[in-house]
């Protein structure tokens, strides 16, 4: 029986080595591009305190945003130090 191949749908934004050194050299652009972000969704490097929109604007992609930066720190982190 033939099995239909498909893309997958999830979404999740992987910490790469790309994304690890785009984010260490600060370039918006090609962090962007190895994240698979969207235009809507805002970048780790500027995800620091609160969400500059309010509290209810986009709260979940600024929430998402600051996980990104949190995990992107942890991986830099973990290349220095070997």
């Amino acid at each position: 029986m033939p099995a239909k191949r498909r893309v997958s749908k999830v979404r999740d934004h992987r910490i790469t080595d790309a994304a690890v050194a785009a984010f260490k050299a600060n370039d918006e652009e090609a962090l962007s591009w190895a994240l698979g972000q969207k235009p809507w969704e805002y970048s780790p490097l500027e995800a620091e305190g609160e969400c500059p929109h309010g509290p209810m604007h986009q709260q979940a992609h600024w929430a998402k945003a600051k996980e990104l930066r949190a995990a992107l720190e942890a991986a830099a982190n973990a290349q220095t130090q070997h």
